[in-house]
């Protein structure tokens, strides 16, 4: 019963994580600072990514001690990743699955450099922002208490 209600936890953790990193944060940043603005199937199989990553990470990882450091660098990975399926490897099989090439967008007009780099930090916040969200709604302050008193 207890480690059902884990993965439970962990699945709904993940949800809302890949939906206020990618739907939230990720989202209008797109649209407040590129052009021009990604396509809707471009988010959507970027939240199946982050939701994917996050229930490994959340899995996979003991977050007790060092939570900020590990979930930066797990928000690192993930930006990574994406940036990854998502530009590198369309760029090398000449391929664009979802939305538009990077060569095509630009982030307040920076080149190429600073529009990847602008994005990838701002994937990363997506899911550091997402990771906090899921904690204050699957993490309530009594629940701790509970824990304890048990």
């Amino acid at each position: 019963m207890i480690m059902e209600k884990k993965y439970i936890k962990i699945a709904i953790s993940s949800l809302i994580i890949s939906i206020v990193g990618v739907f939230g944060i990720d989202y209008f940043s797109h649209f407040l600072f590129s052009n021009p603005m990604e396509t809707v199937p471009y988010f959507f199989a970027k939240a199946i990514v982050y939701f994917i990553f996050s229930i490994i990470f959340l899995s996979g990882f003991n977050l007790e001690k060092n939570e900020f450091i590990k979930v930066a660098v797990g928000g690192v990975v993930v930006a990574s990743l994406w940036g990854m399926y998502y530009n590198v490897f369309p760029l090398l099989l000449d391929y664009y699955p979802f939305g538009i090439s990077l060569r095509g967008l630009t982030f307040l007009g920076m080149g190429l450099f600073g529009t990847g780099f602008a994005f990838g930090t701002i994937h990363t916040l997506a899911f550091v922002g997402g990771y906090y969200s899921s904690k204050l709604v699957c993490h309530h302050p009594k629940s701790s208490k509970i824990k304890e008193e048990l």
